[in-house]
């Protein structure tokens, strides 16, 4: 299969009925005969992969996966671990990036060339393509008679780690890893073995397996690049050295007769306390964090509390110290571990997002602190069962219309309320009142709702939902999609204010550029080093915007900001062809749910143009934007 028909397999996963193929070829961007053709590609590869699901053919309804028993989970994990492998770049970038840094030189577009089976002209835009990506991030390609990679050395460690960390493990195990064992011996590979079993037994937890397979990457990096000459002399430490990781300093060095310093132990032993633990309620009992990541989770906990009224309950202390010390462990180590509810988070929930973020932001060891935004965004997660409980996020009034039965009527209630946690029916009523209550202006009757919900059709102008007796999943989806409407049927509106910028190609100009501008137009009163800061923590890339909804200090009036860019630059490996703002004023905290879901409705209707895919659009799971600014 091909990077087209990986996503048209995972959308015939997500849909549950029949849809056409004019729809399946409209959201692909191709045609009906196309979508017919990777249709049979799909077939031939459930076939080929051991699935007895298949894609189904109805005349007039169009197509729907058939799923066989027990067969989702698996395909949806093979689509997970081969669709970067899909991408027509995947394998050749990465090669070149593990040749570049992992295999003795000298470099050459001809020997690059030969070592990744490619050609002298795409090798060429592969290099400009890398230049690109390593602008701000300390790093460079230094070109000429010989190629090389060029920055700290731990820089350059913790970039590679990244990168590989950003794809599907079985990808990279299937596609790039061999790279790193070819210079090793049977024996040599048994010696990494043992070293990770005891330092897993040192650190007295069970790694995951994708744990023990990072630390295992990083082990073969680190001596091919000792190998190479290239050493880690001048990091300083973030802790002290323990006596196990010295010990394993002086075994790597007589096994592999290279020079093992303190400073490579010390990013070694911080690398292993990176790695992501199966952490069971008992293993959360038992660690204890070190005392600024106690400290830092002290101070969070405070904040909440003054802001929402009601204290952190004492189980998401001992996780918050967790995540904040391996999240400074990760910003010491330049090493960014992908978080795969990234969007889920910051898009789909924004409306938690920004308001956890609007005490967050304001914690100072936690702004000093500078933790890369996939960690902040996991003490957000953390944060958002309490955010729920507080009952701080708005909940909507809602009122059941029926015609019908008592059952039907408890029946459409308890499902409504158990299956959106975001609205609450405070009354079932009949129709007829619905329509008394409509026809006098000054009733106060529709003041007790946000909106209605009926089972048929309802001839007013207050706002209302129609939903099917069945009271399934669709039909919640219309209560959701229904939950941006004010009371007394207005919906939620927010000034939307679009400008066309011009800006230099390097990233680190659009931001200056931008913040003049809000500055200018009166929209905040933020320095730049703050508004940076927010970018680099809570911004995200969508499609080819770069999205940022903030509620806070600093905002004079809330607006949503769509900067159209002439000659955008290039973020995350994507050139960047918007900047959307939302900027909600602190006296609008509480209408926080209607204002971001208009905002995503905006973003979608209004999205940033000339948003096809691209030749640079690789690495779509490595959204970090630090480096980019």
């Amino acid at each position: 299969m091909n990077a087209r028909q990986g996503s048209l397999l995972r959308a015939l996963l997500n849909e549950a009925e029949y849809k056409t193929c004019a729809w399946y070829a409209h959201l692909l961007g191709c045609s009906e005969k196309t979508v017919r053709t990777d249709v049979k590609a799909i077939d031939g590869f459930l076939r080929h992969e051991g699935f007895a699901s298949c894609v189904s053919r109805r005349r007039g309804s169009g197509l729907r996966l058939v799923l066989a028993a027990h067969e989702a989970n698996r395909l949806s994990r093979l689509l997970d671990e081969s669709e970067a492998a899909m991408h027509p770049r995947f394998e050749r970038l990465c090669r070149e990036l593990v040749v570049l840094t992992c295999t003795p030189g000298p470099h050459t577009v001809e020997s690059l060339t030969r070592a990744v089976f490619t050609n002298k002209q795409q090798m060429q835009s592969d290099l400009h393509w890398w230049q690109r990506v390593l602008v701000g991030r300390g790093l460079a390609v230094r070109t000429g008679r010989r190629i090389e990679f060029v920055g700290a050395e731990w820089t350059q460690r913790g970039f590679l780690m990244s990168v590989l960390f950003s794809f599907p493990p079985q990808a990279v195990r299937r596609r790039i890893e061999p790279l790193l064992l070819d210079a090793a011996s049977g024996c040599d590979q048994r010696f990494f073995d043992r070293c990770i079993e005891e330092v897993q037994d040192n650190l007295g937890f069970t790694l995951s397996s994708n744990a023990r397979w990072q630390l295992g990457v990083y082990l073969r990096i680190m001596v091919a690049r000792i190998r190479m000459g290239h050493v880690i002399a001048d990091r300083p430490l973030t802790g002290e050295l323990s006596g196990f990781f010295a010990g394993l300093g002086a075994r790597l060095s007589r096994h592999f007769g290279i020079a093992v310093n303190e400073a490579e132990m010390g990013l070694l032993q911080d690398m292993a306390n990176c790695c992501t633990w199966q952490w069971s309620a008992e293993l959360m009992e038992r660690y204890e964090p070190n005392d600024r990541a106690r400290a830092m989770a002290a101070d969070i906990a405070a904040a909440c509390e003054a802001a929402f009224g009601e204290p952190v309950p004492a189980s998401l202390i001992r996780p918050l110290g967790i995540l904040v010390e391996s999240g400074l462990t990760r910003r010491a180590c330049g090493l960014v571990v992908q978080n795969p509810n990234e969007l889920a988070v910051k898009y789909d929930s924004m409306d938690g997002m920004c308001l956890l973020s609007s005490v967050l932001c304001e914690v100072p060891a936690l702004v000093e602190a500078r933790l890369h935004t996939s960690d902040y965004t996991r003490l957000v997660l953390v944060l958002v069962e309490y955010l729920e409980r507080v009952g701080s996020l708005r909940h909507y009034r809602v009122g059941l219309v029926v015609n019908s039965g008592i059952d039907l009527a408890l029946w459409g209630r308890y499902r409504i309320e158990k299956l959106s946690s975001r609205v609450q029916v405070v009354d079932v009523i009949a129709e007829n009142e619905v329509l008394s209550a409509c026809a006098r202006p000054s009733s106060p009757l529709l003041d007790r709702f946000d909106f209605l919900v009926s089972f048929e059709p309802l001839p007013v102008d207050f706002p209302s939902v129609t939903i099917s007796s069945l009271v399934d999943e669709r039909d919640l989806e219309r209560i959701v999609e229904a939950i941006p409407l004010w009371r007394r049927g207005r919906e939620a509106q927010v000034p939307c204010e679009r400008v066309r910028l011009t800006v230099p190609a390097t990233p680190s100009a659009l931001l200056p550029t931008v913040h003049r501008d809000l500055v200018a137009s009166g929209a905040v009163s933020l320095g730049l080093e703050r508004f940076r800061w927010l970018v680099r923590t809570l911004g995200f890339i969508r499609e080819r915007s770069l999205v940022l909804a903030w509620c806070g200090e600093g905002v004079e009036r809330t607006a949503v900001h769509l900067y159209d860019l002439d000659g955008g630059p290039q973020l995350a490996g994507k050139r960047c062809a918007q900047v959307a703002l939302l900027l909600v004023h602190p006296d609008d905290r509480g209408d926080l749910t209607p204002l971001t879901e208009r905002f995503k409705r905006l973003l979608e209707s209004q999205g940033a143009e000339g948003t096809e895919a691209a030749e640079d659009d690789f690495f779509p799971g490595f959204p970090e934007l630090r480096g980019a600014f």
